[in-house]
């Protein structure tokens, strides 16, 4: 159900990080310039240079995409929406679209910024600018290539690349183990793509072998949660509340954390 709730507005969210991560990134290599007086001379990169804008373009979508998947773990009024998907108890190929429609909508604005921001930023001290026409094609490919791949790594079967590239591509093992219950396995794997990042930022788990794994969520002791997602409507209204009252409890001690300065 959630799969047909969530095609249109996936594939409508797509074009929107496209498009909206591309404008951004025209933009901020344009204000950079207004503020820096670097001209803007990406039209006339040769194509050599233009593979390499696009690799770069791919790795700074990744990065920015890492770091959106894990803020979408530590921010408590966040996490509800992004919860749908973790509330799964068995793994599949479509596990992927077990998704909350505010999730990806949520995404959808947040990669659009970031993404732009950082490869605008990159693509103008690298190359003086690169034109619009290579970064939205570097955003479609990213997009449709991690789309893809998505269905292979929310597989149930137990694949893992070995140490080595565990530590530079996220595996399906890897990602069952984002997935995993087991307190060791909390907020590990964030990666889409590069498990670079994890590495990088101290989030990455290697597994020696095979492990045997439970999905679902927890709570704050580490303890199994009952499934909060059971229904439909389960799965789209408990999200809002459960957001709502860690706003609400986050806002109670901000007050009284002011109050008590005074």
């Amino acid at each position: 159900k959630l799969f047909a709730v969530g095609r249109i507005l996936n594939i409508l969210g797509v074009f929107g990080v496209v498009s909206g991560a591309t404008a951004v990134a025209i933009a901020t290599m344009s204000s950079i310039s207004i503020l820096t007086g670097i001209p803007l001379d990406g039209e006339n990169i040769a194509a050599s240079q233009g593979l390499f804008a696009t690799i770069l373009i791919v790795i700074a979508a990744d990065f920015s995409v890492y770091w959106i998947h894990r803020m979408h773990h530590e921010v408590d009024f966040l996490w509800p929406f992004h919860s749908v998907h973790h509330s799964a108890e068995v793994m599949s190929p479509i596990t992927i679209y077990r998704k909350h429609p505010m999730y990806d909508l949520i995404a959808v604005i947040l990669k659009s910024l970031l993404i732009g921001i950082v490869q605008g930023i990159i693509l103008i001290f690298v190359f003086d600018g690169v034109d619009m026409i290579t970064i939205g094609a570097a955003n479609a490919f990213y997009f449709m290539f991690n789309m893809l791949g998505s269905n292979f790594r929310h597989t149930h079967i137990w694949i893992d690349y070995g140490r080595v590239i565990d530590h530079i591509f996220i595996s399906p093992a890897q990602h069952q183990i984002h997935h995993s219950r087991a307190p060791e396995h909390i907020d590990k794997n964030h990666g889409e793509v590069f498990a670079l990042w994890d590495w990088m930022f101290g989030t990455l788990y290697v597994p020696n072998k095979k492990e045997v794994l439970e999905f679902g969520i927890v709570d704050e002791f580490g303890d199994a949660i009952q499934q909060p997602h059971g229904t439909l409507k389960d799965a789209l209204v408990e999200p809002f509340l459960s957001s709502r009252k860690a706003f609400e409890a986050r806002s109670a001690l901000s007050r009284q954390t002011g109050t008590g300065n005074d």
